[in-house]
């Protein structure tokens, strides 16, 4: 229990419209919808999970769909991750054995040359300009119309947990129902919050699930052969799976991915309450790379101040009318950017995209610019690896040539130079490490990892900016951005272990072997940003003084991981939760 029990209680003391049940064990989760919704009125339902902020127009969204399209049965809707990325399973195809063979065998990857081979998850196709029929929508979010459950009938409660959700969809689609995706409503589901303490029996539930429903719908329509080669693959999976948990503990993906839901995320998202802002004067800035890690943090302290803000990213999130924010899509290396009447612009895009931006818009209403460099100048200038060496050389190109432009043009600049920049979840830099001790349950290192750093928060680097917008100790000069802790590498790569859960298990292995696994790593996706000089650096000290920008702006960042959960204060819209603690009418 987390107190949200009895802080409902005291919150909504005597409210007629609140009613919650509480059963005495844990009934699993279709059983306990089931029981809500015998005690549930209405038109319309709401499933939604615990673990999920919505936004105030939510419900009044939903229910404008629902109604222009009265042949929908069942409505789902755009959930995100907490780091903005779209959550899978939130629009799908029902997973047939034939999509999960091609998911699992990433043979969707020939999907663009033959349907056949598309898989069951849609994440990552184009998202739709209206509310689309589709399959399958996930159980974290489901809009269900009162006569259409009538009609197919309750959840089934032969699932504990985990395939109820596409069990529903299946016999909806059976009925001749139509499920909708509504791309316009946004929500965000953390995930996995509730169980991530027991993931073995999370595991289980959802492999038994998926085992039901394979024989539930699928036993007739394939041969026994094949189906029981499904059925021995699903429990291959479970078994190679639970010999990981047992060794490198608990899955603490959601863990993780909880530090990283706070109040800037939700102003991203636009759910925090419209009251927030009390503008306080009239003055634009102009924030490029919007949507980058200090993004997250910077438009809402903006915001609090007063400006109006113009955000510019190339793919701008879509979110109810947030007032003085104004999203822009553009590519500022290519597409030609108004100066929006702005006195500032604050550039978290790549330094060398902003001389030419400037040249383009200095002689307007531009008088300050904040932007911002890495300490990369200095660690990779001189480089074994040619495109660090490039990119170092860069950095020092962009900065002399904003200099220049800002002489010329009589425009106040600021450079920061941040080192090991990371925000849980969305960084390059801690995540990284993160993701592969969950992934691989170790990590290498050359030596005895003893190169000091000192991460730094993207939130203090936004304080930082703010520090400086009307600061003139600061035009004219660069600063350098570190953490308010210097630890070694060890230490940082252990203190990243023990907050995620894990115990620290670290493996030492020759230079050239962790050279040539970084080089192998790098081709993968998730990590083509690692190469193989990284390892040299490992025992390098890698730390820089902060002294003229405390002096200056009373920089004063944070220790390593020193981060407080602060979901800020959230709107009370009116809906019916539904989990297997509690349910909510109001």
């Amino acid at each position: 229990m987390d107190g949200s029990i009895l802080e409902l209680r005291r919150s909504f003391e005597g409210e007629s419209r609140l009613k919650i049940i509480e059963n005495p064990d844990n009934l699993g989760f279709a059983k306990a919808n089931n029981i809500a919704l015998d005690q549930a009125r209405g038109d319309f339902i709401l499933f939604l999970n615990p673990d999920c902020i919505i936004q105030p127009e939510t419900i009044q969204e939903m229910l404008r769909v629902m109604e222009s399209h009265p042949q929908a049965a069942m409505a789902g809707c755009l959930i995100r991750n907490p780091d903005g990325s779209e959550q899978p399973g939130c629009r799908r195809s029902i997973p047939t054995p034939w999509r999960t063979f091609i998911r699992l065998t990433r043979l969707s990857k020939f999907a663009k040359y033959h349907p056949r081979f598309e898989s069951y998850v849609q994440t990552g196709l184009p998202m739709p300009n209206a509310p689309l029929a589709v399959e399958a929508i996930s159980g974290a979010f489901m809009f269900v119309r009162r006569k259409a459950i009538d009609a197919v009938g309750r959840m089934d409660e032969g699932y504990f947990m985990h395939c109820e959700d596409l069990d529903w969809c299946m016999r909806f689609r059976q009925a001749q129902l139509d499920i909708l995706f509504v791309p316009s409503v946004e929500i965000v589901h953390v995930g996995g919050v509730c169980s991530a303490s027991r993931p073995i029996c999370v595991e289980y539930y959802k492999h038994k699930g998926m085992i039901r429903f394979y024989r539930k719908f699928f036993r007739y329509q394939y041969s026994a052969v094949l189906m029981w080669l499904v059925m021995a693959a699903v429990g291959i999976r479970f078994l190679l799976i639970v010999p990981g948990y047992l060794l490198f503990s608990a899955n603490p993906a959601a863990k993780w991915r909880k530090l990283d839901v706070s109040r800037p995320m939700l102003a991203r998202f636009g759910l925090l309450s419209r009251n927030f802002i009390q503008r306080r004067n009239n003055r634009r800035v102009i924030v490029t790379g919007a949507t980058s890690l200090i993004g997250d943090y910077l438009l809402s302290e903006l915001l609090e101040l007063g400006f109006e803000v113009h955000a510019i990213s190339r793919n701008p999130p879509s979110i109810p009318p947030i007032s003085g924010l104004h999203w822009h899509k553009a590519n500022i290396a290519s597409d030609a950017i108004s100066s929006f009447g702005a006195d500032t612009l604050i550039h978290l895009a790549p330094l060398s995209t902003l001389p030419p931006l400037l040249e383009k818009m200095a002689g307007r209403d531009l008088k300050r610019i904040i932007a911002f460099s890495s300490t990369s100048l200095f660690t990779k200038f001189q480089s074994g690896y040619e495109k660090e060496r490039l990119m170092a050389h860069g950095l020092k190109n962009a900065e002399d040539k904003l200099a220049d432009l800002c002489e010329r043009h009589a425009i106040h600049w600021t450079v920061f130079r941040p080192t090991l920049v990371y925000h849980l979840g969305r960084d390059k830099n801690v995540t990284t490490i993160a993701r592969f001790i969950r992934r691989f349950g170790f990590f290498p290192l050359v030596g005895d990892g003893k190169g000091l750093r000192q991460p730094v928060h993207a939130e203090d680097l936004a304080k930082a900016c703010i520090n400086a917008i009307d600061n003139p100790s600061t035009f004219g000069q660069a600063y350098n951005l570190s953490g308010g802790e210097m630890l070694t590498y060890r230490e940082m790569v252990t203190r990243i272990a023990t907050r995620m859960g894990y115990k620290s298990r670290i493996v030492n292995i020759p230079l050239p072997a962790l050279r040539f696994f970084l080089l192998g790593l790098s081709y993968i996706p998730r990590y083509r940003h690692l190469t193989p000089e990284m390892a040299n650096r490992i025992n390098r000290d890698m730390c820089f003084d902060h002294l003229a920008a405390f002096r200056d702006l009373d920089f004063s960042p944070r220790r390593f991981l020193e981060d407080d959960v602060n979901l800020g204060t959230m709107p009370r819209p009116s809906i019916t939760v539904i989990s297997d603690e509690a349910v909510m009418n109001q």
